[in-house]
Order: C-alpha cells, then sequence, then structure tokens
C-alpha cells in the first residue's frame, strides 16, 4: 500500500452561553475588585484577586482547535490552544479500528452496550457537521472516538480499512 496523508482541523465552535459565561466572569472580577478597593474591603478585595488567574485563564483557553492527521495507519489527535500551543492528545492504529459509523448508526449498539467502554470527544459543537464514532480495540478495551472527518478522511480510510466504514 502506498502511503498516505489527511490532516483536518476542526475548530471548536464555542456556543453563546460559553461567551456570556466569560463576559460575567470578567464583569465579576472587575465589580468585587474595584469594590475591594475603594471600599477597602478584605473579601471584596481577595475575591477580586483570585478571580484575576481564573477569569485570565478562560479568556486565554478560549479559541481551541482539534487536529486530525491521518498518516499511513496512524491517526494523531491534537489539541490546538489559541492557535499557539499544540497537544497530541491521542494516537491510534488504524488496525485496531475496529468500525466507523455516523454516531447515531444502528450498527454501533453492540458496542454501546459493553461496560468499559470510553468515550473521547473531538468535535466543534456545530450542528451541521457531520459526527462519526470511531470505535478502537486498546488491549480488549473498546474506545469510542467522536470525530467529524472530511470526505478525503472517510475515502483514506475506505481505503486502507475497507470493511470497517459503515454508511458512507
Amino acid at each position: 500500500m502506498t502511503d498516505s496523508y489527511v490532516e483536518v482541523i476542526v475548530q471548536d465552535e464555542r456556543d453563546f452561553k460559553g461567551r456570556q459565561l466569560n463576559m460575567i466572569l470578567l464583569v465579576l472580577t472587575l465589580v468585587s475588585f474595584i469594590y475591594g478597593v475603594m471600599f477597602t474591603s478584605m473579601i471584596g478585595l481577595t475575591a477580586g484577586i483570585i478571580l484575576i488567574p481564573i477569569t485570565f485563564s478562560q479568556i486565554k483557553n478560549r479559541f481551541r482547535e482539534y487536529e486530525y492527521l491521518l498518516v499511513s495507519d496512524e491517526m494523531d489527535i491534537s489539541v490546538v490552544k489559541n492557535h499557539k500551543r499544540r497537544k497530541k492528545v491521542q494516537t491510534f492504529s488504524l488496525g485496531d479500528l475496529q468500525c466507523m459509523a455516523p454516531a447515531d448508526a444502528p450498527q454501533l449498539e453492540r458496542f454501546h452496550s459493553h461496560p468499559q467502554l470510553k468515550k473521547y470527544r473531538y468535535l466543534s459543537g456545530n450542528p451541521d457537521h457531520s459526527v462519526y464514532s470511531m470505535i478502537f480495540s486498546n488491549q480488549g478495551t473498546p474506545l469510542e472516538v467522536l470525530v467529524e472527518p472530511t470526505q478525503a478522511m472517510l475515502d483514506c480510510i475506505k481505503e486502507r480499512c475497507a470493511g470497517v466504514l459503515v454508511g458512507n
């Protein structure tokens, strides 16, 4: 077989409630800090000082992307925060892939009934994207990985593992 390379980048699309929560946290931090300084209140000042690092860490980690990298027979999943920091989350071998199907496919029921099934979600949260479930076997324990592949990635997996792709 020839080597293949497919890269998919999925941006995490935060919902409106997440943005509202960040704004409320920022306003609460500023109000408590200003209250503590103006009225020399130790409670307000302490709350403001405690909330400052929490607020900035929330704002700092606001933008997130998931990268699926399929090279030959391995799939790497990385998370990229704020377009700067990259961390490889997991690596899977396509040899361990047992089934890949749309997340709502009935073929996945036999895997979902397994008591030791571990689930990992690497999704954008956009309801318009198609979500696929990849079931891997890791030393007898099934792992379900939810991803949003492109058609090129589906074609590559179909070429590599023809019998495991359902519903394409």
